[in-house]
């Protein structure tokens, strides 16, 4: 006698077991759509159990939107057509959608004849969530090409104005005969060189904040104070001239670096300047909200869409431009505002009611509870310097001519030196007071100047050396300060910057102690 159980049944046994076992819904039904069979995982992925699916119709897990695809699959299964990897949505007993793929076969008896459905269902949740964060990054991704590619041609366009006046304004002055017309064509110079330097400067600055170049130093200011300070600055200066602009603060504490706080201050004013036509209102206001020193530029400007709202602070994106608006700009300010508030542990927004409706940007910095506010001594005019005897060590035969001029016309004794070695030599024998060293130059740099000329030094005054250059990062600051360097100017330098840092070294001189 027998005692196992036949073939057919062991292997009926093992597909069960595999069905059972399937991570993938498998269900069958009948022609009418009667569910027949319903394995675990059908119970996981739809919330019903066996008993609650087997003998109602499929069309419990289908949405009525979908109710006609149960239709076509019917017709295509009683033609003895598979459905495979349809991807489509059911419904749980809780009511979520879920998208799944569906393979779907015929099953036939005996004698061949289809009789019912099965179907394997698949959750393809997770799959489709990470397609759609892969559609959505790739969506990011060509808003910031397309953003950066407006950005690059914006910075070719804004570049190439000043350059252009600049061209323009030298072929005009070298023809003009006429003393005043000549002057106002050297200050039209003056102004664009001053613009060209800015757009320079708010690139390299956004590239330090970004690469966490900047260090604040700290101190606890009065918002207010310096608030109001920086607005009477800029009213001085006829900044606010076309517009009615006010300013009401309170005296508020807070831990910040006192000049970015200017620099804070004078990108959110000269936003609200550029995209406010003449005659609107700009006002400024410090107030309290909590814990928080409340810092607000608003003003009666053109707005800002909802869209722009969300993406004012973000690097490469910049407004609407007024068609008659001759002032430009690269639209970073707002960028480094954000990023320089938060190095602060604080938060900035924008609100608008809508395009022709105004804005306020909104700064919020915590309150400090310690100390006295540091004060902003006003600026003291120097006294006059007494002449120096000054080297430049220079490769660019242009840049060093014009700053030799510049410096002969103010009183000094200049010598010049185009390489390495000439300015180590011109520097040792003919004993400036001052250096002003390039750092890339021919021979060897201006680092390795620095180094030998202090490595010579003997008995009596050590020459102040200056690194002139366009190397402006806190790295070439160090390896300035490292190579023996007294101090570190970046270029295009104002003869504001040589007249400050002359006249401390000629302090400290005076007064060693």
């Amino acid at each position: 006698m027998d005692s196992g159980r036949p073939d057919h049944e062991d292997s009926r046994a093992r597909l069960a077991a595999i069905i059972d076992s399937s991570h993938d819904a498998i269900v069958s039904k009948s022609l009418d759509s009667t569910i027949m069979t319903w394995n675990a995982a059908a119970e996981r992925i739809f919330g019903y159990t066996a008993s609650e699916a087997i003998g109602r119709s499929m069309t419990l897990i289908i949405p009525e939107d979908r109710l006609a695809e149960e239709t076509m699959v019917l017709t295509k299964i009683r033609a003895g057509e598979v459905v495979d990897h349809f991807e489509t949505v059911r419904r749980r007993k809780d009511g979520q959608l879920i998208p799944i793929s569906l393979t779907i076969s015929p099953i036939k008896d005996l004698q061949g004849k289809i009789i019912g459905a099965s179907k394997i269902a698949r959750d393809i949740t997770e799959s489709t969530r990470a397609e759609q964060e892969r559609a959505r990054l790739l969506l990011d991704l060509q808003r910031a090409n397309q953003a950066k590619d407006e950005f690059l041609a914006m910075l070719g366009h804004e570049l190439r104005n000043p350059l252009g006046v600049l061209t323009t304004a030298v072929h005009v002055l070298e023809l003009e005969q006429n003393p005043q017309e000549a002057a106002r064509v050297r200050s039209i110079i003056a102004a664009q060189a001053e613009h060209l330097k800015h757009l320079v400067d708010d690139l390299l600055e956004v590239g330090r904040v970004v690469a966490g170049k900047i260090r604040l130093d700290l101190q606890t200011v009065d918002l207010g104070a310096i608030a109001c300070a920086h607005f009477d600055a800029l009213r001085a200066a006829g900044k606010f001239a076309d517009h009615q602009a006010s300013c009401e603060v309170a005296s508020l504490l807070v831990r910040a670096d006192p000049q970015r706080l200017q620099q804070i201050l004078d990108n959110l004013l000269g936003n609200a300047l550029k995209f406010t036509p003449p005659g609107g209102t700009i006002t400024v206001r410090v107030r309290k909200d909590g814990g928080d020193a409340v810092l607000e530029v608003a003003d009666s400007g053109i707005g800002m869409s909802p869209e722009l709202l969300r993406s004012v602070f973000d690097l490469f994106v910049q407004g609407h431009r007024l068609p008659d608006r001759a002032e430009g700009g690269l639209g970073l300010g707002l960028t480094l505002v954000r990023q320089l508030v938060e190095l602060h542990r604080g938060s900035v927004e924008a609100l608008s009611p809508g395009l022709g409706e105004g804005s306020c940007l909104v700064v919020r910095m915590p309150l400090s509870t310690a100390g006295i506010a540091v004060g902003t001594p006003p600026p003291t005019a120097p006294t006059r310097l007494s002449p120096q005897r000054i080297v430049i060590v220079e490769d660019n035969t242009d840049g060093r001519e014009m700053l030799r001029q510049l410096l002969e016309f103010v009183g000094h004794q200049v010598e010049e030196a185009a390489d390495g070695p000439t300015g180590v030599e011109k520097i040792l024998g003919w004993r400036p007071t001052v250096a002003l060293v390039d750092i890339g130059l021919p021979g060897f740099d201006g680092y390795e100047v620095a180094r030998r000329v202090r490595a010579a030094e003997h008995d009596g005054p050590r020459p102040l050396l200056i690194a002139l250059t366009g190397y402006g990062l806190e790295g070439d600051r160090k390896a300035a300060r490292a190579a023996g360097f007294d101090h570190h100017l970046t270029k295009p330098v104002s003869p504001k910057d040589l007249a400050r840092v002359f006249h401390e070294h000629q302090q400290k001189r005076a007064d060693p102690g």
